[in-house]
């Protein structure tokens, strides 16, 4: 019999009458009932009575909810809920208390109520309703009593999610006032933006297509050709209540975004994906592989958990109903039919568990779904071996050209791609084109030949499923280039011999290079290479290109902003944006524009903005300020991370050779475009001669190889990836860290001065060093004992020894982190070639694949090394790297009193100074020279009001005192320009007062007043901190109406006359002392405006689209 699930749920159902129930206040949880008797659910409600029913008899407990008011289940049905019950339940120690926690038997209730389920059921309301509600419920925002059968019948006369759940905010507002619809509040200004993220329009098609066939969600549709559906992403996370308390999972906000060979094949709705917080993720003993055992209940339907990538979990929405005994939902999978479906046990039977176990990533894979190929088109052809059993060509495959050219056509690409990462069926890695087309196949007919090193799943005999013959996307091959060197490569190639002044010396010149970029105003074409290299720095257009991408953004192979702006977005408070979004209205989101003052949300863009529009940073205070910051922002980054870009080189896929016609360490680099550069300066397609090649991660000293690129005239139409040898003994990739090709990305770099001091490291550290296997006990269990193990089981005893393989990443995350800086610690101490460095590496990469190869490390070991390697703060070089990182809980232990890690010079591999501690000392000499300079370039101006900017106010001004016999007319102009002025004058008021709310503290830049404004509000989430001032800007724009003006002539003469007003008022609010001040107000609310006024007063100007103006990027003359 199922026990009663532990989460209280409108708990106020039950009379507080019996005083003989020895409970916490509000607390049902600690109930521990056998499985034998009825069980309590929290808003009084038997999931099962004596005979399995749900009629019981009545029980008392005290319902107070932990600081809250009570909640009441509108429903007579709760009411009428009766059950019975022993006193023997409860708890006697928190032992067994923390025990029924943990149990996975004991559903975890993230938002039900019998009652409210029951109208909702009869209503049928949408799936985005129902989530909705319980993301409603999970955040604090609405309580049980507070959906009633009348509200909820609004929602159901909507019919569909679009209009249904937009309503959401109206219908349950508590202080009755209702809120703007997305539609109405968007409007055409954030039409791209509302459209990139918004799910409802999208969820009801999708559902529409799942009606008409279960395959209509997978594209290649001929009735909607460029559509595929599971582009609707159902997110939470999981929550903390405190020691001895169960976790609690709270629903986020539903969006678009990346979707999947599962959720287009089962639908969006059938998965939700639950983020663990890190702290929590690497907590030792969290017990989250026992409490993702548990089923998740939201409104009756059964959630659970079939899969743990890193600290996610996927759920999967069954077919069981909750209280559990009632009819399954008809053509729904249950959990077991659903994993046999993707990953059957009895057809990969010989496999280890935990290798089964992880092939479920495959369903997951982010991707878009390409051509479907017939499945007698699919062959299976052998590896290339090696003489001593390497797998040559260990996970690329090929495929028929007419496959990348469908691939060409359908992501817009420059180039047809030579290869892409690919899943298909039980089959993942790479596929690159046969330049040798088979005669016998009709014109674009699409095949591919995977190897064996590719089938990751076998499946039975008979016609597959269109899911499993359709190629998922992930990623189009790419070569980049110049490319960044992490600190383990620098470290390697240190260690191998390359002199560390040149690396100094690359840090240097990367810095100088930045700042003067940033900095050069003089000249011709200064304000142009300005816009460029802003541009360049801050990834500002593939950013604009992610955005709109959504899900599509890695396939087409955008990245969203740059690295540094990553990291500034994550100082944002998780929980920050809970306050600021009631039901479903519309939300901004993260760094897209405010379109109605025209100001973009990041500082780059901001300032190519002002820039475009002739604003010049010598002139212009905001622009320098914004500057400043970027610059400053990049000083530190550089400075901090201690990474350079290295000119002559570049990363991409790496491939075999499909024609065996390269030699032992021979590889061929090859791009569709001349960006690379050669050791003469020029740009050119090819590169020839000694190259190092180097993988992440990079933990050994044989993890970077030197070989020699050749041109082969044979793989001349391979472009944009590194083609391999497959000649001699051993794999190549093999020896960057266990590499292989089914979509590692490589780094090729041909600097002369770096490749020519390096040496090959001795193979023998390519090896796993003698005595590993002994710090290790392994799961051995394969498919065919597992499927003994549990023949004649319960569904749920199996459901849970399945559960125990799918989710084995959340056994002791802590261990992958902790061995990584383990290993750290002795590369710094001992030396990266030493031998007690060599086997701890060796143990990182045993326990980062662990959930795959089976190892675990014995706990007798970790003690050792933990005593040995562990150190609380590490080495300088790190703890300074990390010290202007995001903010981070506050440390248990105080460890700023321990000296720093010291090298151990008696070991015979510690080889003089370390290399980062010199980039360190290069760094810090580097970053207080520029600052002093950033001072100096960057010294308060003497300002001035811009005169253009003043101009229209002032003709609005002459306007209105025109000499006229209309003494009505001359009143009524004036009455005109004083409302805009009084409203001007409350939005500047209104935007002093959002900034007051925070710290205040010492300007940057004394001569901006708005910079007093604390640093809270900036580390704010950006979303929150773009809805703050968006709404200023829509209250700005929204007032004085052009009927209330009647004298005014159109919307475009009343905007430009209130964006001036602005500035001037702006201005004379900040005149101080004899010194002119400004503030970010009038660029805050009117930065289009006020940018089209200056355009205008400089001479000819071109006025375009946003559309347009967005895809734009400047070239070199």
């Amino acid at each position: 019999m199922k026990p009663q699930a532990e989460r209280p749920n409108c708990n106020d159902c039950i009379e507080d009458n019996d005083s003989d129930w020895d409970l916490p206040e509000g607390d049902l949880s600690t109930l521990n009932l056998s499985y034998e008797e009825p069980v309590i659910t929290a808003c009084g409600y038997s999931s099962r009575g004596a005979n399995g029913g749900a009629n019981a008899n009545i029980i008392s407990v005290s319902t107070t909810s932990l600081g809250k008011r009570k909640e009441t289940c509108p429903s007579s049905v709760c009411n009428e809920q009766s059950f019975i019950t022993d006193k023997r339940a409860r708890l006697s120690n928190e032992g067994q208390h923390n025990f029924k926690l943990n149990d996975p038997n004991v559903p975890h209730i993230i938002a039900h109520c019998p009652g409210v389920h029951l109208h909702m059921d009869a209503m049928k309301l949408p799936y985005g309703v129902l989530f909705e509600l319980a993301r409603l419920i999970t955040i604090g925002r609405l309580q049980y009593k507070d959906i009633t059968k009348e509200k909820l019948e609004i929602l159901s006369m909507q019919g569909n999610n679009d209009t249904a759940v937009p309503l959401i905010s109206q219908v349950f507002q508590r202080d009755g006032s209702a809120s703007d619809s997305p539609l109405s509040v968007v409007n055409k200004y954030f039409a791209d933006e509302f459209a990139a993220t918004y799910p409802w329009k999208e969820l009801d098609r999708e559902e529409a297509a799942l009606l008409r066939g279960p395959y209509e969600g997978l594209g290649n549709n001929p009735n909607e050709p460029d559509w595929y559906g599971g582009k609707v992403e159902f997110r939470g996370r999981l929550k903390s209540a405190g020691k001895g308390k169960p976790y609690e999972i709270v629903l986020d906000s539903c969006a678009l975004g990346p979707s999947s060979r599962f959720s287009r094949r089962f639908g969006s709705s059938s998965f939700m994906r639950i983020k663990i917080p890190l702290n929590m993720f690497h907590e030792t003993n969290n017990n989250l592989n026992l409490f993702f055992k548990k089923p998740f209940i939201i409104w009756g339907k059964v959630f659970r958990a079939c899969y743990a990538k890193d600290d996610n979990i996927f759920l999967y929405w069954t077919n069981e109903l909750y209280p559990f005994g009632s009819p399954t939902i008809p053509g729904r999978l249950s959990f077991e039919e659903f994993i046999e479906w993707h990953n059957p046990i009895q057809n990969n039977s010989l496999q280890l568990m935990t290798k089964w176990s992880t092939r479920t990533t495959l369903g997951f894979s982010n991707s878009v779904p390409g051509p479907r190929v017939r499945q007698h088109l699919i062959h299976e052809i052998n590896d290339i071996i090696s003489d001593v059993g390497s797998e040559m060509t260990d996970g690329c495959g090929l495929v028929t050209k007419s496959v990348t050219r469908a691939l060409l056509d359908q992501f817009s690409l420059s180039f047809m791609p030579t290869a892409f990462q690919f899943r298909l069926g039980g089959c993942k890695g790479m596929l690159i084109f046969r330049n040798d087309e088979n005669p016998e196949l009709q014109d674009n007919e699409h095949c591919a030949w995977v190897r064996p090193s590719q089938v990751k799943i076998r499946y039975p005999l008979g016609v597959h499923d269109p899911a499993m013959l359709t190629f998922d996307i992930l990623r189009t091959s790419r070569l980049t280039s110049p490319s960044k060197v992490s600190s383990e490569i620098i470290i390697n190639l240190a260690d191998n011999g390359v002199p560390r002044t040149i690396f100094g010396n690359l840090l240097e010149r990367s810095i100088r290079d930045m700042f003067e970029a940033l900095t050069t105003w003089q000249g011709p074409d200064a304000m142009f290479n300005l816009w460029m290299n802003v541009e360049r720095h801050g990834g500002v257009l593939c950013g604009r290109r992610a955005r709109e991408a959504v899900g599509e953004a890695r396939a087409r192979g955008y990245t969203n902003r740059s690295p540094e702006d990553t990291e500034l977005d994550d100082n944002a408070d998780e929980d920050a944006m809970d306050d600021f979004n009631f039901g479903s209205a519309p939300r901004s989101v993260a760094w897209w524009a405010d379109q109605i003052s025209g100001c973009p949300s990041s500082l780059e863009e901001t300032v190519m903005v002002l820039l475009d529009s002739g604003f010049r940073p010598q002139e212009c205070p905001i622009l320098r300020e914004k500057l400043r910051k970027v610059v400053s922002y990049k000083i530190d980054n550089k400075t901090q991370n201690l990474r350079f870009e290295l000119k002559h080189s570049c990363t991409a896929f790496a491939v075999p050779d499909p024609y065996n016609v390269l030699g032992p360490n021979e590889i061929q680099i090859k791009s569709s475009r001349r960006n690379l550069q050669a050791e003469d300066g020029l740009l050119t397609d090819i590169i020839t001669g000694d190259v190092l090649i180097a993988r992440n991660p990079c933990k050994l000293p044989s993890d970077i190889r030197k070989v020699k690129a050749v041109d082969h005239p044979l793989l001349r139409n391979y472009l944009d990836v590194i083609v391999f040898s497959v000649q001699g003994h051993r794999r190549l990739i093999d020896f960057l860290a266990g590499g292989d090709y089914d979509g590692d990305i490589v780094l090729a770099l041909w600097a002369a001065n770096i490749v020519s001091s390096f040496k090959n490291a001795d193979e023998k550290y390519s090896l796993d060093p003698v005595g590993l296997d002994l710090a290790f006990a392994r799961d051995t269990e394969t498919g065919s004992s597992f499927l003994a193990r549990i023949k004649g089981a319960e569904p749920e005893v199996r459901i849970h020894a399945m559960q125990t393989y799918l989710l084995g990443a959340l056994v002791d995350p802590s261990l992958i982190g902790k061995y990584s800086a383990m290993h750290t610690n002795a590369i710094y101490q001992l030396g990266l070639g030493h031998p007690r460095t060599h086997k701890l590496a060796a143990k990182f990469a045993r326990v980062l694949d662990s959930s795959k190869n089976g190892y675990r490390i014995k706990p007798e070991t970790i003690l050792a090394d933990t005593k040995q390697y562990y150190h609380p703060r590490g080495p300088h070089w790190q703890a300074a790297s990390k010290e202007k990182k995001k903010k981070s809980p506050k440390p248990r232990f105080d460890t700023s009193n321990e000296a720093y890690l010291q090298r151990d010079h008696t070991s015979p591999y510690v080889k003089g100074i370390f290399i980062m501690d010199h980039l360190r000392e290069v760094a810090n000499r580097e970053r207080e020279r520029l600052l002093i300079e950033v001072d100096k370039v960057f010294a308060p101006l003497l300002n001035e009001p811009d005169p253009a900017l003043i101009a229209p106010w002032e003709a609005a001004v002459r306007w209105a005192k025109m000499p006229t016999n209309n003494k009505e007319s001359a009143k009524s102009k004036d009455k005109a320009l004083c409302r805009i002025a009084l409203h001007v004058q409350a939005m500047y008021r209104r935007n002093k007062g959002i900034f007051a709310r925070t710290t205040r503290r010492e300007p940057s830049n004394a001569m901006d007043s708005s910079n007093k404004s604390g640093p809270e509000f900036t580390h704010l989430a950006i979303e929150v901190r773009q809805d703050e001032l968006r709404a200023l800007s829509k209250a700005f724009a929204s007032e004085p109406l052009l009927e209330d003006v009647p004298d005014i002539p159109d919307q475009e003469t009343l905007d430009r006359w209130r964006a001036s007003y602005a500035y001037k008022y702006d201005a004379e609010q900040n005149f101080k002392d004899g010194e002119q001040g400004w503030s970010r107000f009038p660029w805050n609310v009117a930065l289009r405006e006020l940018c089209a006024i200056k355009a205008r007063s400089i001479g000819p100007y071109k006025v375009v689209s946003n559309s347009f103006y967005e895809r734009f990027k400047l070239v070199n003359r």
